[in-house]
């Protein structure tokens, strides 16, 4: 297979020989060979020098991203050891009272550009890279290999992949037709999961530990769900033992799914209620106040301000004596210790007295490089009001 020659400025090799899988475009010097044809790449420093393999898309800031550091071939085996290695990292990770998890989570499994999520018997695709399209076929094989019993579904329709110049693919690609709604266990708890317009692949798969953490806290509480989606932390607490939930989203299918997860779980409905409205504006003018409440901050919420701003509407709910879990995506522009400057400017502000009970993050199907903060994607607290 032939490939492309990329060659760095000085010095810019750096961050790869530490250990980071993406090379910038600025740090290009030259390409030698068709990018419009080709996508792997050998990369070379300044001296001429091997620094890596990868794939390269001269539409992207992030020009390469990079597959491995060392000489061996390109190709479907290669992509099979990674995946089946994601597989058997996580075989002790998740208990048989859980049926959905993430197998692959892109660089953090040295393949970039690629998740796949498994909901029961169905597996979900997403492909984030012009590189990683080009490879689809034979990711779909492995996965068919590898589990044999499962349909297969591409959810490719994220800003990321936009962003590297692709369009949106969504449908099947292996068993059809596609289940319009999957049936999953997290921790002995039911959920309904839409696997083909959900957000991100259908479930926030990433809050598994921070599910898995509020029945510590719910017991006897009454309690507020903000941006709720499909009700995952007010069914916890429900479970666990609180008083009543208020949910808040402003996402009719989120309506729809939040419905669906209480009547899967038994919930009677005059223990909750649920408010198709903006979160701002409910937390604005509602003034009842709350044993718990949970916050789950969109990716529209990511510029600080607008976050502190949030928070301090949050917290200003919490009874004395309450709890607020607060959670965030982690960017390069918000990062993990902007979340704990925002809780104590809020209480602050609010003559209150915060402290942090714990910190929440993904569970350990979510892995992340410690050079590449970047893999984490969501981080938070759960903080004790006074």
């Amino acid at each position: 297979m032939t490939m492309l020659i990329v060659r760095l400025k000085p010095g810019k090799e750096t961050p790869v020989t530490n250990g980071h899988p993406w090379i910038f475009s600025g740090a290009v010097d030259r390409v030698q060979g068709e990018p419009h044809r080709e996508r792997l790449c050998r990369v070379l420093n300044a001296r001429g020098q091997f620094v890596c393999q990868g794939m390269y898309n001269p539409a992207s800031q992030i020009a390469v991203r990079v597959l491995t550091t060392g000489k061996e071939p390109i190709g479907k085996d290669f992509f099979r050891a990674r995946i089946l290695g994601a597989m058997e990292l996580r075989r002790s990770f998740v208990g048989s009272d859980t049926t959905c998890l993430r197998l692959v989570n892109g660089e953090g499994d040295l393949l970039p550009g690629l998740v796949v999520d498994r909901y029961g018997d169905v597996l979900v695709v997403q492909v984030a890279t012009p590189g990683m399209d080009d490879v689809k076929s034979d990711i779909v094989d492995v996965l068919r290999e590898a589990l044999p019993t499962c349909c297969i579904v591409e959810r490719s329709d994220t800003r990321a992949r936009q962003a590297e110049g692709l369009r949106a693919e969504v449908g099947p690609l292996h068993k059809g037709p596609i289940p319009g709604e999957v049936e999953v266990t997290e921790n002995g708890i039911p959920y309904a999961v839409d696997v083909l317009t959900g957000d991100r692949t259908g479930f926030y798969l990433e809050h598994r530990l921070t599910r898995g953490r509020i029945a510590a806290y719910a017991r006897g509480r009454t309690v507020l769900d903000v941006f709720s989606y499909t009700g995952s932390f007010s069914v916890c607490a429900l479970k666990a033992g609180a008083v009543s939930i208020t949910s808040v989203d402003s996402s009719a299918p989120a309506q729809v799914q939040i419905k669906r997860n209480m009547e899967l779980n038994r919930i009677r409905p005059f223990v909750w209620r649920h408010h198709k409205e903006d979160a701002t504006r409910f937390l604005q003018a509602d003034r009842e106040l709350y044993g718990l409440v949970f916050l789950d901050a969109p990716a529209a919420y990511s510029e600080y301000a607008e976050f502190r701003k949030l928070c301090r509407l949050t917290a200003d709910r919490v009874v004395p004596g309450g709890i607020l879990f607060v959670l965030a995506g982690v960017t390069s522009q918000f990062e993990h210790q902007d979340i704990l400057k925002a809780l104590q400017r809020t209480a602050s502000s609010l003559s209150r007295k915060a402290r942090v009970l714990e910190a929440l993050t993904s569970p350990p199907d979510f892995p992340w490089l410690p050079s590449h903060p970047q893999g984490l994607h969501q981080a938070g607290f759960v903080v004790h009001l006074e």
